[in-house]
């Protein structure tokens, strides 16, 4: 069995990186030519034994638990920050990081592990992080300070760094008052706006304004909060306060950094070989099973047709997954940005897809919608999965009915956007779920495709500075809600 499914993964070949994939035992079912190298094994050597061949002794436990929480749940419990201690065959030990990706269902639901040796990177980090760790934590004492707003009494406490912050001295009591007096005269209608929105939602919406000192001075700060109820009333709101004045730039330029350098040249590569490597291949074999049967068709059995029709289904299928794979990873590809009309935008894409909304009788409102910094191409990509998701996933024998909608969420050009349905909706320990690259809520007897298009939605989001999630409750529709930071 083994054997045969690291046939199946030899699709992966070229695909770079460390890569091996395991299946629920955890045993090693494929291993490519990086990853042989990393560890200093054959193939013939680890498939069919277990991973932890691989892994230093005190790090097998938080290995396995890693594995076995993205297996259960695609759950990736590590962050950048993390590393396993991993060993090779001459037993040197190693830190490498893990990248997980869950494999489609042919596969046996099998995980693909991404190893990466850090070791050069954790030496000169080890020495930066060092230097900077005072500064660093100086800076953040210098910069934040914590506040709590107690509803009932109106009472406010703020710590002393959030005193230095707003430049203001300690004499007399605080209330919300005397911190709204603070706020700039230009800011306190959205602050209003902010708080309310907060209240009312019981979700503390996290924002930045301008506050004026008693000198004349405008800085920009950064509140995140928590509220706390008491039988469903708002009664206390903590949380913290930045002095972002000076990172607001350099915040800005880190999230391009982050977002288009650290994954453009990983997507491109992988662009290639989708386009290249394997689909080419694929139709060879599309087109000989065409070939084969009209050759040979009427000579074949029933049985031997239908057989021949499962392979021809497969490969195509395969096919459209590659195109799915190769859209997927051009997205990473630096994109130009211009002023773009998003009214304009959805305007084009429901008239590019009028005959499926006229064959499942949706009906789709659109409020007004702002201008904004981006690219159109893939902009209407994103409004253009949502639609079809919302009619997709529609209830059965009742129309579909989407609202699009957007808001201004912040002064310096942010919007958040609303894309609503009625459908079928979904359980709310699904919503961090359904943007992973190959998961699905539900089997392809059900709806059909391949769990793509909502991972690539979060794709465009991140290119745009901005977020995505989703609420839903089965059975009661969804709301998808996404951020453009411009």
């Amino acid at each position: 069995m083994l054997q045969d499914l690291s046939k199946k993964l030899e699709i992966l070949k070229s695909v770079p990186g460390a890569l091996i994939a395991l299946n629920k035992k955890s045993e090693v079912c494929y291993i490519n030519e990086n990853a042989s190298a990393l560890f200093g094994y054959t193939d013939t050597e680890l498939i069919g034994n277990s991973i932890d061949l691989l892994i230093q002794t005190k790090s097998r436990k938080r290995h396995k638990d890693v594995i076995r929480k993205f297996m259960d749940h695609s759950i990736k419990d590590i962050n950048e920050d993390d590393y396993i201690l991993a060993i090779n065959k001459s037993g040197n030990e190693f830190p490498v990081s893990l990248n997980l990706s869950l494999l489609p269902e042919e596969f046996e639901n099998m995980i693909l592990v991404s190893y990466a040796d850090i070791s050069s990177r954790m030496k000169s980090e080890s020495e930066l992080k060092r230097k900077n760790h005072l500064l660093n934590f100086a800076e953040e004492i210098v910069m934040m300070g914590h506040w709590k707003w107690d509803l009932i009494t109106n009472e406010v406490i703020w710590s002393d760094n959030l005193y230095n912050i707003f430049g203001r001295d300690k004499k007399g009591g605080l209330t919300y008052e005397t911190y709204f007096s603070y706020v700039h005269p230009d800011d306190q209608e959205y602050v209003t706006k902010m708080v309310e929105t907060s209240i009312a939602g019981k979700n503390f919406q996290h924002f930045r304004h301008k506050i004026l000192l008693q000198d004349g001075q405008v800085k920009d700060i950064y509140l995140m909060g928590q509220i706390f109820t008491n039988d469903d009333e708002v009664v206390e709101m903590v949380g913290t306060c930045q002095d972002v004045t000076e990172k607001i730039k350099q915040d800005e330029l880190l999230k391009q950094i982050s977002i288009l350098e650290a994954k453009s040249i990983e997507m491109e590569q992988f662009a290639y070989i989708a386009s290249h490597d394997l689909k080419h291949p694929l139709l060879t074999i599309i087109n000989y099973i065409e070939a084969f049967d009209e050759d040979f068709g009427e000579e074949l059995t029933i049985e031997a047709k239908s057989y021949l029709n499962s392979i021809s289904q497969s490969a195509k299928r395969m096919d459209k997954l590659i195109m799915g794979l190769l859209e997927y990873a051009l997205l990473s590809k630096r994109i130009e940005f211009e002023m773009v009309d998003c009214n304009k935008i959805v305007r084009h894409v429901l008239k590019d897809i009028q005959s499926h909304i006229k064959d499942n009788g949706a009906i789709i409102t659109v409020g007004s919608l702002p201008k904004v910094k981006g690219n159109e191409i893939v902009l209407s990509q994103l409004f253009q999965n949502l639609i079809l998701n919302g009619i997709k996933f529609r209830k059965p024998n009742e129309k579909p009915i989407i609202q699009i909608e957007a808001d201004q969420i912040d002064r310096s050009g942010g919007y958040l956007f609303m894309v609503r349905d009625n459908g079928i909706g979904f359980d709310e320990k699904d919503k961090e779920n359904i943007f992973l690259i190959f998961k699905k809520l539900h089997g392809p007897e059900d709806y059909s495709g391949y769990g793509l298009g909502l991972a690539n939605c979060k794709k465009i989001v991140e290119l745009h500075y901005g977020q995505i999630w989703a609420e839903s409750k089965a059975g009661e529709g969804s709301s998808f809600y996404f951020t453009i930071n411009t």
